[in-house]
């Protein structure tokens, strides 16, 4: 009878085999483990946008594109918590809507309807600033360039053509400003491209490059426009205040948005306070109030003469948002005329 030849298996045969089969088992729970975490994390952020939908972003979109530091200093997108039984909850903005120490200072409009500069308010609780009245002291710029206003494509929310966006707006806003003897350096840059992804990160850095080239830059406006899903639940709630009647002319209510986590948050408030004052002596309801986010810098830390600015929403036309860059420019130079030296 032939016999058979057997191979006898070694001992660090055995062994190696043992390794290579738990590496094996190993890779694939590695392999399973990122298909599971890929498909929670794909629900979560489903999850989050349903949830989002109902609430005022300025793009469903772009909800979450900055990084965790810059989103959470700067508020990139919607204000929210985990709570302690895991669920997200919403953090409410506090809006200032009164105000409280200009009351008895705000004369409102003449019987005969004109608006009287002689009644605007003093500021209260803001520092007289210094500036050289021949060289550029104001700084308007966008962090959020792209921002559109309504059109027959009520999904279409960005528009680069900066006929069509903020850039438009500040070009308005910067020619009245102008036109009253002020000196502003209006930078045009898109933040916002190629996408919303750390624009504050872009906006903060032009920033600094145009303070190290010009010091004499002490006022700075970021002009925003504020958003609402076409779904949201509070939407016929918000129209009812997103436009007003201004001598016969539709125009756009605007509002102003302050970060607490600013190391001059008091400063900017009162700033912002004062912007509110003025309007509400020339122009009453047309600002409808001081967002006050739960957190936040949104980079009105480079200065105590800092506003973010939201000129209308995604609900306006361009033209009525027009007609408000127009006032809100008369506003400011009142502003500023009222706290330099």
């Amino acid at each position: 009878m032939r016999r058979r030849k057997v191979r006898r298996i070694k001992k660090t045969d055995s062994y190696l085999v043992m390794i290579l089969v738990c590496l094996l088992i190993l890779n694939f729970g590695v392999l399973l483990y990122r298909v599971v975490l890929t498909n929670a994390a794909i629900d979560s952020k489903s999850m989050l946008v349903k949830v989002f939908s109902n609430l005022k972003l300025n793009e469903l979109d772009f909800w979450l594109t900055d990084d965790d530091e810059v989103a959470k200093n700067n508020n990139e997108f919607e204000d929210s918590t985990i709570d302690d039984s895991g669920e997200l909850e919403y953090i409410d903005d506090y809006i200032i809507d009164r105000l409280d120490e200009y009351e008895s200072l705000i004369i409102i409009k003449e019987s005969n309807g004109i608006s009287s500069i002689e009644n605007i308010p003093k500021p209260l609780n803001i520092e007289k600033v210094k500036v050289d009245r021949e060289k550029d002291y104001i700084l308007m710029y966008h962090t959020h360039a792209t921002e559109a206003y309504l059109t027959d494509d009520e999904d279409l929310y960005h528009n680069p053509d900066t006929s069509k966006n903020m850039i438009s707006i500040g070009e308005v806003m910067t020619k009245v400003l102008e036109a009253k003897g002020h000196k502003v350096d209006h930078v045009q840059t898109l933040h916002d491209l190629p996408s919303y992804n750390k624009s504050y990160t872009r906006s903060i850095n032009t920033i600094n490059s145009k303070k190290t080239e010009n010091n004499n830059l002490k006022i700075f406006f970021d002009l925003h426009r504020d958003g609402v899903d076409k779904d949201a639940e509070y939407k016929d709630r918000f129209l009812e205040t997103a436009r007003i009647n201004i001598n016969g002319v539709s125009t756009a209510t605007f509002s102003l948005v302050v970060g607490p986590d600013a190391d001059n948050y008091e400063q900017i408030l009162n700033f912002a306070k004062y912007i509110k004052a003025v309007s509400d002596t020339l122009y009453p309801n047309l600002c409808t109030g001081i967002i006050v986010k739960p957190y936040g810098k949104y980079n009105l830390n480079v200065s105590n003469y800092s506003a973010l600015v939201e000129v209308g929403s995604n609900l306006v036309t361009q033209e009525e948002a027009t007609e408000t860059a127009k006032l809100v420019g008369e506003i400011l130079s009142l502003v500023i005329d009222s706290i330099i030296e």
